[in-house]
């Protein structure tokens, strides 16, 4: 007992030093105090929960359920908070990598940032995470509003912008909630497909090859080739001609075969391929072409929410039909049994698409006669 330190004075009393020592509980704990050294950094699960408490981590405990890791990468996380290096590692625990891109300084709402995703979400249910640990790891006066990848349309800026490349007065997207930031998705699917004999003659403009049989007559404007010149292109080009450029529809349909819903197509042109036409397909440029084309360009593109709830196992194209109901002639998108006088549907093609309120969805296919 002589050799224990006491924090006394040397002026202290007998009594005083005595008392000292008989009220010391040192002794009796000396053994789990010793023990406890280091417990912090292998500690047992009973005490993960009051470390997460001391550590300040419980705001984070949504989006990292493993207290485990989030002891190791919280502490991390809340050195570098208020940095791009703490969002990258927030989103790392989603699966998730972005790039942020803060409003411009002369913006009335400077402090507005959205955040372009490596990736088109797996899931809705990933969003409330996403933007969860967007406004967790930014300073304060920051705020979320906006992720996108794939599709990405802006606001018209007068003086900043192009009409013909932006929306008037909004940024493309859709929100989960009202109060909650804005999500602009996009993913392509494309097919060049060669039309077949029977996808021909069921639109009724299958021209035999030359040889022995005659070429079948079709109701169309004689292009400038001779009756007999039916090699090569000249026959795709005439067999095009019987088909109309009306208004086409993308039909989607289930595994099962059964339709979900058919989408107006924004682009359905006879073309061309050039060096710098307006359309893109496959790396390369097309234009319109009034007469002699052997190709067909369709492309359609849904809107946020058609289709919700539903999954599309194949995609195949109407080239002219109009809806059923007269009162709906400019329908984008139609339910199943909504469109009338349609020719046969051709070009189908295998596609694995989950609808969703946060997604558009853009088919393409160019069709070779």
């Amino acid at each position: 007992m002589s050799d224990r330190v006491h924090l006394l004075p040397p002026s202290s009393t007998a009594f005083e030093i005595a008392l000292s020592e008989a009220t010391d509980i040192a002794p009796r704990f000396d053994g789990a105090i010793e023990g406890m050294h280091g417990i912090k950094f292998t500690p047992p699960p009973s005490f993960l929960p009051y470390l997460v408490y001391e550590y300040g981590l419980g705001e984070l405990t949504p989006y990292v359920p493993n207290l485990y890791d989030l002891i190791n990468e919280g502490v991390k996380w809340t050195r570098q908070r208020g940095t791009p290096a703490a969002l990258d590692r927030a989103l790392g625990w989603l699966g998730y990598t972005g790039e942020v891109e803060e409003s411009p300084i002369r913006r009335t709402r400077w402090n507005l940032f959205q955040i372009e995703l490596g990736r088109v979400r797996d899931s809705e249910d990933d969003l409330e995470g996403i933007a969860g640990v967007a406004d967790l790891s930014t300073p304060l006066r920051a705020v979320f509003w906006r992720g996108f990848r794939g599709y990405d349309i802006r606001a018209l800026e007068y003086g900043q912008s192009r009409w013909g490349q932006t929306l008037w007065g909004a940024y493309s997207g859709a929100r989960i909630r009202s109060d909650g930031a804005k999500w602009s998705f996009g993913r392509d699917y494309s097919s060049d497909h060669e039309m077949t004999e029977a996808e021909l003659t069921a639109l009724g403009v299958w021209i035999e090859p030359t040889g022995e049989v005659e070429p079948t007559w079709l109701d169309v404007e004689w292009p400038d080739i001779a009756w007999d010149a039916f090699s090569g292109g000249s026959r795709s080009v005439i067999m095009l001609l019987g088909v109309p450029v009306a208004t086409a529809w993308a039909c989607f349909r289930d595994s099962n075969g059964a339709v979900i819903g058919y989408r107006r197509a924004r682009v359905h042109h006879r073309v061309e391929q050039t060096l710098a036409g307006p359309y893109s397909f496959g790396g390369l440029r097309y234009s319109p072409l009034a007469t002699g084309a052997s190709l067909i360009l369709i492309e359609a593109l849904t809107d946020f929410g058609d289709g919700y709830g539903s999954a599309a196992a194949s995609v195949s194209f109407i080239l002219s039909g109009v809806p059923a109901d007269p009162t709906k002639p400019g329908a984008l998108w139609l339910g199943p049994g909504e469109l009338d006088a349609a020719l046969p549907e051709v070009g189908e093609m295998a596609v694995n698409i989950e609808f969703g309120r946060t997604v558009r969805e853009r088919v393409r296919i160019l069709m070779r006669f």
